[in-house]
């Protein structure tokens, strides 16, 4: 099983415009909104636009060989405890059952994309529609990326809006009982 078929939504009949589900990003290989930048290399040996690409190709797969053997993966506080997660294996084993446990769909819609020298930065909302339900939850994010010289994603912090994110999950657990 490839990665990005853990991340399938069940129910994949509802679509809103400018919505894409991660399954569609992981089928059409891209996500839109990149901002343009610099094709100057950095000082770490990667340019801003390759790091945006590699960022934009981790949310098109989720392939968590994409992921360096040491990453720093921090959720937003209030979302799993703040807790950060430390190997490729962890997200996997932690996030994957998680979602499919409270949720009938999952949709990402990344609304830009830009690097600084140090940093990718994603700008999006989450669109979670709990088990049973067709009510949909948006909750705004930003993710801070760090990319390795290799080209692996070595950190992440998840900044969200939390309450939005709390209210779908206990939609989700209340209705799933």
């Amino acid at each position: 099983m490839r990665a990005t078929e853990r991340f399938l939504p069940v129910k994949t009949t509802r679509r809103r415009k400018g919505v894409v589900p991660l399954a569609t990003l992981a089928i059409a290989g891209l996500v839109a909104g990149t901002t343009g930048t610099s094709r100057a290399q950095s000082a770490e040996g990667l340019s801003p636009a390759d790091r945006i690409a590699i960022v934009e190709r981790w949310y098109a797969t989720m392939d968590y060989a994409m992921l360096a053997d040491e990453i720093a993966w921090t959720h937003a506080p209030g979302f799993f405890g703040g807790e950060t997660l430390t190997s490729p294996a962890e997200v996997e084993e932690q996030l994957t059952p998680f979602y499919f446990e409270v949720f009938d769909d999952i949709a990402v819609d990344i609304e830009k994309v830009e690097a600084s020298d140090a940093s990718v930065f994603s700008f999006g909302t989450y669109n979670l529609t709990p088990k049973n339900s067709d009510e949909v939850h948006l909750a705004p994010f930003v993710h801070v990326w760090t990319v390795g010289l290799d080209g692996r994603l070595t950190g992440l912090v998840q900044y969200a809006d939390t309450l939005l994110i709390s209210q779908a999950l206990t939609a989700g657990r209340v209705l799933a009982e």
